[in-house]
């Protein structure tokens, strides 16, 4: 019976954590960073081309994980005409069609990856106890922030996931010195470096802890001599093979699988951006508290309080243990003690780094997590009491269920507010209305799809691009153009165009359209085609 409840918390886990990422998946809209995924994803689909940018949007491998869950869904249909920003952005573009794909379909990639975690945790059982994987289980399936970034197609969760990958591979082949887990080990690398740039700061945590660990492993054994068997010596050819197989895995993504030549240079020359990038050279520095702030203790005004202080305060509790406990309370101290040097050094270099965006404390936080699974098994074991036990439990369950009922309220009703603490540049939901009346007013248009529409803003546009994918002509402009006149005109209402005025009434504003917080949009039509498409409504609407 004891045997069962672990597995039992186990399908519990995956059930919940399938639930809590995958439902309602489109309710959101797309961030600007998806749209821009979105429509690199749509070049690969439709023509087979992608080149990896040093500059910007991070690795391939999010790209070419999502083709096989594409094709086995329903986006096998191209919609009307696309519209991509030209390299010059007063050119007005025309483009090939791209795939219909859906918010959800984009999706699905990341909340596979996202529930694929907890499978991964099933290959550390031995080391982390049959109870403390349980408990991590429980905590990844609901985590607010594991949860609500399963939910949003960027690189992050998949990037979580082969720093799982690696570090399970790597536990394996130091259990069983095998060839094979050398192998899984040196290509999680491999998947690691064609995702994020960022990587080298997990793989780095990595290569510390390892050395932390064996210098207070020789601590100890100086202090008291232990007569522990020694495990078999780690053979050359073993690392050889791991090498070769991360390499192999890094030439495949960054040459676009043999297509593109040029890309394993340019993914090494891509630190001389992201390293100015980190110094202060962008729009995204915050202070060193900015993650903590979002994850143990977020409350705006008119808000719920957000806070995964329990699986903070558990984490704590673990990392005690595997310095201080014995193998009743902690299956493995070695394995504890090193998640401990591991996640204390990575959570360190993200929070010094000044370059700072929500989804990147993912990365520590799973090994918070972890930390938190043996820290639940080792406070509930210190009772021997098994009342107190039961009592301890059904508490930490209620925190379990008080996380997954904030992991659903910032998926859902939450999704793209402001008060969600992950919430982030995020498009706002009247882009979609935006979106829908252009839509609208261009199918009573003489051209339909083909109407000229004209986009002018000295700020991000994106995600109208994908947006309005179906579009044949559209021009971007970061500025008012000589002639900004078109059927359909959106301009930043920074640029105080006063188009009708201009026109002497021949277009008119007809909308206010909020894109981003504090990025606003002014939508412009032609008068007569805006009297077309007056006369289409109900009278409730005119």
């Amino acid at each position: 019976m004891r045997a069962l409840l672990p597995t039992a918390a186990l399908l519990l886990a995956i059930a919940g954590a399938i639930f809590l990422r995958a439902h309602d998946l489109g309710n959101r809209p797309l961030h600007n960073d998806e749209a821009v995924n979105a429509t690199k994803l749509a070049a690969l689909w439709d023509k087979g081309e992608y080149k990896y940018d040093p500059h910007e949007y991070h690795g391939p491998s999010l790209h070419y994980f999502s083709l096989p869950i594409l094709k086995l869904s329903s986006a096998i249909n191209s919609a009307g005409g696309a519209s991509v920003p030209a390299s010059q952005p007063q050119r007005l573009v025309s483009s090939v069609a791209p795939p219909n794909f859906s918010d959800t379909q984009l999706r699905i990639v990341t909340v596979a990856f996202g529930v694929g975690l907890i499978l991964l945790l099933l290959l550390l059982k031995d080391g982390l106890g049959h109870s403390a994987t349980a408990w991590a289980a429980l905590f990844l399936a609901v985590s607010p922030a594991m949860v609500f970034y399963s939910r949003y197609f960027i690189h992050e969760m998949l990037l979580v996931f082969f720093s799982l990958l690696t570090l399970v591979a790597g536990w394996r082949y130091s259990r069983s010195r095998k060839l094979i887990w050398a192998i899984i080990t040196g290509a999680g690398v491999g998947l690691m470096s064609a995702t994020k740039e960022t990587f080298v700061l997990t793989l780095a945590a990595m290569i510390g802890a390892l050395f932390a660990e064996r210098m207070w492993n020789r601590r100890q054994q100086s202090i008291a001599p232990q007569t522990n068997k020694t495990k078999p010596a780690i053979r050359t050819s073993h690392i050889a093979s791991a090498l070769t197989a991360g390499g192999v895995v890094w030439m495949l993504f960054f040459t676009s699988f043999f297509t593109n030549s040029a890309g394993p240079s340019d993914s090494l020359a891509t630190y001389l951006p992201w390293l100015n990038r980190a110094g202060g050279a962008s729009p995204h520095i915050h202070p060193w508290n900015f993650y903590f702030e979002r994850l143990l203790w977020f409350h705006p005004a008119k808000s719920p309080v957000w806070t995964e202080l329990t699986i903070f305060l558990l984490a704590i509790m673990g990392a005690i243990a595997g310095f201080v406990g014995n193998r009743e309370r902690v299956t493995y101290p070695g394995l504890t003690r090193f998640l401990t040097f591991y996640t204390v050094a990575l959570t360190g270099l993200y929070t010094l780094i000044s370059y700072k965006t929500p989804w990147c404390a993912l990365n520590f936080w799973l090994g918070v997590i972890l930390l938190a699974g043996i820290g639940a098994t080792a406070l509930v074991k210190s009772f021997r009491n098994k009342l107190a036990r039961a009592l301890l439990t059904g508490l930490i369950g209620v925190g379990v269920l008080h996380l997954a009922l904030q992991a659903w309220l910032l998926s859902h009703k939450f999704a793209a507010d402001l008060r969600n603490p992950h919430v982030y540049a995020q498009t706002s939901p009247h882009e979609r209305e935006l979106v829908e009346r252009v839509k609208a007013i261009a199918l009573v248009a003489p051209e339909g799809f083909a109407t000229t529409v004209k986009v002018i803003s000295p700020e991000s546009y994106w995600p109208l691009p994908w947006s309005l994918r179906d579009f044949k002509h559209v021009g971007w402009f970061e500025e008012m153009p000589a002639d900004a006149f078109a059927p359909i005109v959106l301009v930043s209402a920074k640029l105080n165009a006063t188009l009708d005025d201009k026109s002497n009434k021949a277009w008119i504003m007809t909308g206010y359209y909020e894109l981003r917080p504090n990025v606003f949009l002014e939508l412009y039509v032609e008068r007569a085609l805006w009297e077309k498409f007056v006369a289409t409504l109900p009278r409730a609407e005119e």
